[in-house]
């Protein structure tokens, strides 16, 4: 999501651009703390100002917010904090219950969006810059574009939503067009995790590319364009006035993380389940230092941990011709849930039934005694995707093709599925 790359062009690409205007200007923007906190609307307690990022997309002729984010910017100690919310991250939507927090949007835009999330973090929203995906190119291409690096071909096609990426590896110019397409690109198994990075890389390139004394001179048009283009309450004069004061921004004070938590599966669906407590102190600074790189080297963790997905999507290739499912649990529709499960990411099941018994404390697979090396192999493909216990790959003269049977710990393997499934 995109979130980074809003947020971060409108603050250092729209302010900063507007800090073209603001030079001619200096008598109005005084670039100190107690000048900002006059004219801008901030949060008192904390002397913070937080805006809500939000990319939208258009599929199929409907709206949906593709990326949400928040900035938070300490105007006293010239910090700023962004934090990206999963598109299913679970949150009470008022009127509408508990549900994906991108539904919020499309059940009433901005002003609900924004209310979920006040409700949800406890802290004020500000100002809020939604930026649309047709849109999106155009500000790129008023710098001039930008240079990438991309670490590897990123090649994805969606028909429904008449989308083509297909980016070598290597050094890239990027015009406004590939420029959306590297920062959408998400098939991979680390899903908006590989995106964060991607975009941290495209803000990084962005923020090179407004520093060179070739832009300069230009920064007064690019200002006056890019205001018709982004949709923000933030007006003008404060814009610009808050652009003066982070023009010269360092890459060490611009902090970015994904709203901590962990994945589960509730009511047959993925999400997102937060840590409130966590993201308070990171967004408002209350964690510092060395135990804010800690917990934020926790969650780099957490997703380098998921890059072994990306070496266990791959195995669903080794998968071959269809596989059962028995319900070794008792629960009523485990079979034809865990099905859905396996058949979403990709893996062709011909049949569902009951095992021997429902006393299977672990989830295990068997396969046929006399297999193929690609069968065995295939068997051991889908152990590792769903996280089991190798020891619980075995074969069984009673079974005739590779079988799962689910145990008592189906939860925690449909999470593990789950992000297959996103």
């Amino acid at each position: 999501m995109k979130w980074k790359t809003i947020v971060l062009f409108v603050l250092l690409g729209v302010l900063g651009a507007a800090a073209g205007v603001a030079i001619r200007l200096w008598s109005f923007v005084e670039p100190v703390p107690e000048t900002i906190k006059q004219n801008i609307s901030y949060d008192e307690a904390s002397g913070i100002i937080y805006i809500l990022a939000v990319g939208v997309d258009d599929v199929q002729g409907g709206h949906r917010a593709d990326s949400i984010g928040i900035a938070a910017i300490d105007i006293d100690k010239k910090i700023v904090r962004f934090m990206s919310l999963p598109r299913d991250t679970r949150v009470d939507i008022p009127e509408h219950g508990w549900q994906k927090i991108n539904h919020s949007y499309a059940f009433g835009k901005i002003p609900l969006l924004r209310q979920t999330i006040v409700n949800y973090l406890g802290i004020p929203i500000n100002y809020h810059v939604l930026v649309n995906y047709e849109s999106f190119p155009q500000i790129v291409d008023l710098v001039g574009g930008v240079d990438i690096v991309v670490e590897k071909k990123l090649f994805y096609v969606d028909n429904a939503q008449k989308l083509r990426i297909d980016i070598p590896k290597g050094p890239q110019h990027m015009n406004g067009k590939t420029a959306l397409q590297f920062v959408r690109y998400r098939n991979d198994a680390l899903g908006d995790i590989g995106r964060v990075k991607r975009q941290q890389d495209f803000v990084k390139a962005v923020l090179k590319k407004i520093q060179q004394p070739s832009i300069l001179p230009r920064l007064p048009e690019v200002a006056r364009q890019l205001v018709s283009i982004v949709d923000t309450n933030m007006p003008v004069a404060q814009a610009i006035q808050l652009a003066s004061y982070l023009k010269d921004l360092t890459s060490d004070r611009i902090i970015f993380f994904t709203m901590p938590g962990k994945s589960a599966y509730i009511g047959n669906l993925s999400y997102w389940v937060g840590d409130l407590a966590e993201a308070s102190m990171l967004l408002s600074g209350a964690i510092s230092g060395d135990s804010a790189k800690e917990i934020v080297s926790t969650i780099s963790q957490d997703a380098s941990a998921q890059e072994d997905l990306s070496a266990q999507k791959d195995l669903l290739k080794s998968i071959k011709g269809s596989v059962a499912v028995l319900n070794g649990d008792g629960a009523k529709g485990i079979g034809k849930r865990f099905s859905q499960v396996l058949e979403k990411i990709g893996i062709d099941v011909g049949y569902t039934g009951n095992a021997r018994h429902f006393d299977y404390h672990t989830t295990s697979i068997i396969y046929p005694l006399k297999s193929s090396a690609s069968t065995i192999a295939g068997a051991q493909a889908l152990a590792r995707i769903c996280g089991i216990d190798k020891r619980l790959v075995t074969a069984e003269r009673a079974a005739n093709a590779i079988t799962i049977i689910v145990g008592h710990d189906l939860e925690n393997v449909l999470s593990r599925l789950a992000r297959f499934a996103e």
